[in-house]
């Protein structure tokens, strides 16, 4: 007995659906084969960031805790340089100055009145009681005199480069004073002054040119003999008192 055709078509395969499927399976191997000539098929992969890792910085150690470097731990060959020291080089001192010579005897100051005309007339150094006086146009030797108070015979004294009192120049320097002998030096022991003897000098021209007396003159110089006086000479005469 034969089977119903409606059971035996669903059983057999058409031609057709033999020709899709063969189709298909030749395109799938050529999609396959192309993908593989090309390198194969590149799937995307996310990237993933890598963090970044930091090193940890060790604290510094405090000043004080900082080792220093010794001679013992330096490597060989290695120099270690000195520490410049920063105490003051002291500067030399300066030489000592010499100590003056101490000074010789006082000279004793002249009393002056400051009403005295003397008083405005410049001092002659290291002479107390002299004093310097510029002539000027129209003085004469007496006017001078008279205006300072000053007796001819102790100018005569005090200026024995005059020869000719009669005759002054203008800007010669005259000097002045009250004691005939002030521009004397005095002895060391300042208890008389030195005086040099000129030439034509006598104990009585001296004497009657500084206001003395002989016998002072010669008291004053025991071994002096009086007739052999000489010019160079020097003597001691006593300090001029004033009548």
């Amino acid at each position: 007995m034969s089977e119903p055709a409606g059971q035996g078509g669903r059983g057999a395969l058409t031609p057709a659906v033999v020709a899709a499927a063969a189709f298909a399976t030749l395109a799938a191997l050529a999609s396959v084969a192309f993908v593989t000539a090309r390198g194969g098929l590149a799937l995307p992969v996310a990237a993933t960031e890598t963090p970044p890792v930091f090193a940890a910085a060790s604290p510094p150690l405090p000043a004080e805790q900082t080792p220093a470097a010794t001679p013992s731990e330096a490597p060989i060959g290695s120099s270690i340089a000195p520490t410049p020291s920063t105490e003051a080089t002291p500067e030399p001192s300066a030489p000592a100055e010499a100590s003056p010579s101490p000074p010789g005897p006082p000279i004793p100051a002249a009393s002056l009145d400051p009403r005295d005309p003397l008083a405005a007339l410049p001092p002659c150094p290291s002479h107390p009681g002299c004093y310097l006086y510029t002539v000027r146009r129209g003085d004469t030797y007496s006017g001078v005199s008279d205006r300072f108070g000053v007796g001819i015979w102790i100018m005569t004294a005090l200026n024995p480069e005059v020869g000719n009192r009669q005759i002054v120049l203008v800007g010669q320097t005259l000097y002045l004073g009250h004691d005939p002998t002030a521009r004397l030096d005095l002895c060391p022991d300042g208890t008389c002054h030195l005086y040099v003897v000129r030439a034509g000098d006598t104990l009585s021209a001296i004497a009657g040119r500084y206001g003395l007396s002989v016998a002072g003159i010669e008291a004053s110089n025991p071994s002096l003999e009086p007739s052999r006086i000489v010019s160079g000479e020097v003597i001691r005469l006593p300090l001029y008192r004033a009548a």
